[in-house]
């Protein structure tokens, strides 16, 4: 059994409240509290990019089931009570913080000093770290810096649209994509050295001694493409914090530059799951489940077959684009045609096991799953005609990608509900590579 399935496997039997020996290297991380089935909240409001559904994937991987979908208004009335963690991921940070506002910022400060754990990943570390520029500097929640800044824009290499976005009068530049080498120092990373995947988040210099460096940048892979120089890449990057921890009041947060969330790097997943054990909270009641109605028999397989239609005709138009060259500005984040289809597989991938499923979860909205989608698949042939004639199809795209995003964590809330209401095959509802 590889050590991913073996999360899964420990976290299906701590949620049905069966005691069972956990994995090897979580014996001795927890600060004293027996381990309990934890309640994960991601963030999907505006702002966020399809990086989200990386988490969906791991989640699911790892065994946590427990999850909550929460958009920017969510999160500012009370979406955040009887969560242990809270999950942003990637996007656009000055876009996350406005949409988020200052009662998203107050609701994230007082679930952290509560006691809740924040885990933020490229966009969800920016977010939090010290900041003079608004709407960031509503947040300011962990004393740090980065080291990805300058005044002077550097040259770019390549990839000049994923580079740079401004920072005030600064610029904030991304040296390279893709694979890095880290070093763990300590806590949940372990000392040993791992790979993580960067695409635009931060190297981060601690401004408080009582901020932790739990993992550095340690040197570059075969698999690192450079979007700066390699000398100046080096000297913004290696050696410089991959991984903070910080405390706030009662609670933790974990600024995360690379993507551990990403499914390709099992290294980084698991030390994900690490610090979720680690550092959720302990010593309070466990929230109950959300409540879901039950739909079973014709009701179910109904829907099921009207969503399975509408994203399958999504599909056949959207691969026809992937060829295509446009790319589209929405706030400050490039998006190409093959974005379109990462949603509409999220959706894909794990339909075939609710068509097996002995019945649904009800969730709030579900019904209208397949009118949303038929929007979605009207959206992009339209998207297809435009760009055949030339168009400007900026407001067209920025429009479907804020449906995909919707309709994506709508029927995500209720296939996990699903699983955790047992009408799902275990060890996870469908085959995961």
């Amino acid at each position: 059994m590889d050590a991913l399935a073996a999360y899964s496997a420990f976290n299906r039997e701590l949620a049905r409240g069966v005691s069972t020996a956990p994995p090897a290297e979580l014996v001795g991380l927890t600060r004293g509290e027996s381990l309990r089935y934890p309640r994960l909240g991601i963030y999907t409001g505006g702002g966020s990019s399809h990086s989200w559904l990386w988490l969906a994937e791991v989640f699911e991987r790892l065994g946590f089931y427990d999850l909550k979908f929460l958009d920017a208004a969510q999160v500012g009335a009370g979406g955040l009570a009887g969560l242990d963690v809270l999950v942003l991921s990637g996007g656009d940070t000055f876009a996350m913080a406005r949409a988020l506002g200052p009662g998203g910022a107050e609701a994230i400060r007082d679930f952290v000093e509560g006691g809740g754990l924040y885990l933020g990943a490229c966009a969800g570390a920016y977010l939090v770290m010290r900041s003079s520029k608004e709407p960031l500097n509503q947040f300011n929640l962990v004393p740090a810096t980065i080291s990805n800044l300058s005044k002077i824009l550097p040259r770019a290499l390549t990839l000049p649209e994923k580079y740079t976005n401004a920072y005030g009068c600064d610029y904030v530049f991304h040296p390279v994509r893709e694979a890095m080498l880290l070093q763990g120092q300590g806590g949940p990373m372990g000392q040993d050295e791992f790979q993580a995947p960067l695409y635009g988040g931060p190297a981060m210099l601690p401004a408080d001694e009582v901020v932790e460096v739990l993992a550095s940048y340690q040197d570059f892979t075969p698999g690192t493409r450079f979007l700066a120089p390699p000398d100046l890449a080096a000297e913004t990057l290696l050696g410089k914090a991959a991984v903070l921890r910080g405390r706030l009041g009662e609670g933790t947060l974990y600024l995360f530059g690379p993507h551990f969330e990403h499914p390709g790097f099992a290294g980084a997943n698991r030390r994900l799951a690490r610090a979720i054990y680690q550092d959720m909270p302990g010593g309070r009641a466990k929230a109950a489940p959300e409540k879901a109605d039950q739909l079973a028999g014709a009701g179910a397989k109904a829907l099921i077959k009207a969503i399975k239609r509408q994203v399958s005709n999504s599909r056949i138009t959207a691969v026809s684009l992937e060829d295509h060259p446009a790319r589209w500005l929405i706030g400050d984040k490039v998006y190409e045609p093959a974005k379109l289809r990462v949603f509409l597989e999220a959706i894909w991938s794990r339909l075939r096991p609710l068509e097996r499923a002995s019945g649904l979860a009800q969730v709030p909205g579900a019904e209208e799953l397949p009118d949303l989608l038929a929007g979605v698949t009207t959206g992009i042939r339209a998207l297809k005609r435009e760009l055949a004639a030339e168009d400007d199809t900026t407001a067209r795209a920025a429009k479907l990608f804020q449906d995909l995003n919707r309709a994506a964590a709508l029927f995500l809330r209720m296939y996990f509900a699903s699983a955790r209401l047992g009408h799902l095959d275990p060890p996870a509802a469908r085959r995961l590579h």
